[in-house]
């Protein structure tokens, strides 16, 4: 569920830019939530399909993909690791986030139609089960515009291609998920060439450290 908020939050940003939708490449399709497709699926790809109608109107909204193993503990029976789980959240018919778990059952990954039109709009990578870095196309043309990083779960950094040029060009550094400076490229090299500070340095901060994170250019 507190993803759910978090990827309404990000829904926000991307109506807040204002993409168009005009014709666009190609890009990774998110398919119909169709109970058929997936066990079908779930078959060619060795896996067990559990589903469940949340809504109950009849039709499945969510579908988990298991993968069977030898029980070490007891011989002759087998468990159930969850590999994947695919959600229909806005009842529509279309899938519109996919999990992916590793061996330890722990998020990898998480891909997210945030304007429920069919496509992906935003991907989030997991490392030990914390959100390290979430990607969003708002322009809707298949690549990433904002990328997100985070630090045991904290956001620390954004970097945006505000110009759509496919070079970042605004750098944006948090500290403690308070906003601290934002560096921009004015000339469209690649590099910050202005900064600006956004966030009082503390009674308890190390002035030079708080100064050197001022200047710190973009990594």
């Amino acid at each position: 569920m507190t993803r759910l908020f978090a990827l309404a939050g990000v829904l926000l940003l991307v109506a807040g830019c204002g993409g168009s939708k005009a014709p666009q490449p190609p890009v990774a399709a998110v398919t119909t939530a169709d109970s058929s497709d997936r066990e079908a699926q779930a078959k060619a790809e060795g896996l067990e399909l559990k589903q469940y109608d949340l809504n109950r109107d009849g039709q499945p909204d969510v579908f988990k993909f298991y993968r069977l193993e030898p029980d070490p503990k007891n011989p002759g029976n087998q468990l159930e690791r969850l590999v994947r789980k695919e959600l229909d959240i806005n009842h529509d018919g279309r899938i519109d986030i996919i999990d992916f778990y590793d061996d330890k059952q722990r998020l990898i990954e998480e891909r997210a139609d945030l304007d429920f039109d069919g496509r992906i709009d935003a991907t989030a990578f997991y490392k030990d089960g914390a959100l390290h870095r979430r990607e969003i196309d708002v322009n809707y043309d298949g690549k990433a515009d904002v990328t997100k990083y985070y630090d045991e779960g904290k956001l620390a950094r954004i970097e945006s291609d505000r110009s759509g040029d496919g070079t970042i060009d605004t750098w944006e550094y948090f500290i403690n998920g308070e906003l601290d400076r934002i560096g921009t490229d004015t000339d469209m090299d690649g590099i910050a060439d202005s900064w600006e500070r956004k966030r009082e340095a503390r009674p308890d901060e190390e002035p030079e450290a708080s100064a050197d994170a001022a200047a710190k250019p973009a990594e």
